[in-house]
């Protein structure tokens, strides 16, 4: 018996239909023009402002003025003889330090109180969230009205107990602790969601066999929780570092920078330099100054976290 060879139909190749795909009609530079729209927008709105921000540290541009003169780096040794730099960038670490410390402590509080499974714990979870998706021109507004010396909410509490409380947002000191207080409340509960994902997600055979060999609920948490969580502790502080230190709308709603210059952070102070005083050669050189400081706090972080 004869066998006849059976001639199957050919999966068509659509490739070769009309039209044809991007990398059979250009080749190796379809990845660059697949990427194209993206490099166009990064060009666009962060390389293209940046380099013109750059030339103008190096002039006397002011902003209604006509015409400018380069003046090398005459800005940037103004910079570090201006003592309204100096006292910004004095408020500003103070300002971020002491909140960024104050969120981790009572972020990684509340996260450590939700591990423990209680009835409504997801109810709590998420409404200790909602500071966080709040503005912060609107956070500023709030705690503009809490803190007024008329109706103040806060000294209502303090009068209840005892305590005549201070004209809070007149005061340097009082002011500065109320701007911090302001930044806790919003951003705890991102400390708060992080560092609980990082507890739920600990390796429990290593607790247990703490338990076992004797270590109390201390000793676990401090040899070994810490230690387990100090990448993901030194991540959440290096973002929140960066953009506390960048902190500009709810101070500028709630003192503006006063009393004095007692909340004048940084970046309050070059806005008012470049846009109210239209002195922008100088506001760039302080801009370009602020960017080196903040990369410095980020290696030292960065670095850091590589060790553990």
């Amino acid at each position: 018996m004869s066998t006849q060879s059976l001639d199957y139909p050919q999966k068509p190749d659509l490739r070769n239909k009309k039209g044809g795909s991007i990398q059979r009609i250009f080749g190796k530079a379809a990845p660059l023009l697949l990427l194209l729209p993206a490099m166009l927008i990064l060009v666009s709105l962060i390389i293209y402002p940046l380099i013109f921000s750059l030339g103008k540290s190096f002039t006397d541009f002011t902003l209604g003025m006509p015409g400018q003169e380069f003046v090398g780096l005459s800005n940037y040794v103004k910079v570090f003889k201006d003592s309204n730099f100096r006292n910004s960038l004095y408020v500003s670490i103070l300002y971020s330090v002491i909140a960024v410390t104050l969120e981790l402590i009572l972020g990684f509080g509340a996260a450590l109180l939700l591990r423990r499974r209680f009835r409504g714990a997801k109810v709590v979870t998420v409404l200790l969230m909602l500071p966080m998706m709040v503005t912060p021109v609107v956070v500023g507004i709030i705690w503009l009205l809490m803190f007024q010396p008329d109706f103040s909410v806060v000294n209502g509490l303090l009068s209840r107990i005892g305590i005549d409380g201070p004209i809070w947002l007149q005061n340097p000191i009082t002011a500065r602790f109320a701007v911090i207080i302001s930044d806790v409340w919003q951003w705890t509960p991102l400390f708060m969601m992080v560092l609980l994902a990082g507890l739920l997600n600990l390796p429990e055979e290593v607790l247990e066999a703490a338990k076992v060999d004797g270590a109390s609920n201390w000793q676990s948490f401090w040899h070994i929780t810490i230690p387990i969580m100090e990448p993901l502790i030194l991540v959440i502080v290096l973002i929140r570092f960066i953009d506390s230190f960048k902190t500009f709308d709810a101070i500028y709603v709630m003192t503006n920078g006063g009393p004095g210059r007692a909340t004048q952070v940084l970046s309050l102070f070059i806005y008012r330099t470049g846009l109210p005083f239209m002195d922008v050669g100088y506001a760039a050189a302080m801009s370009y100054i602020f960017l080196i400081i903040i990369t410095i706090a980020a290696i030292l972080l960065i670095n850091q976290l590589r060790k553990t």
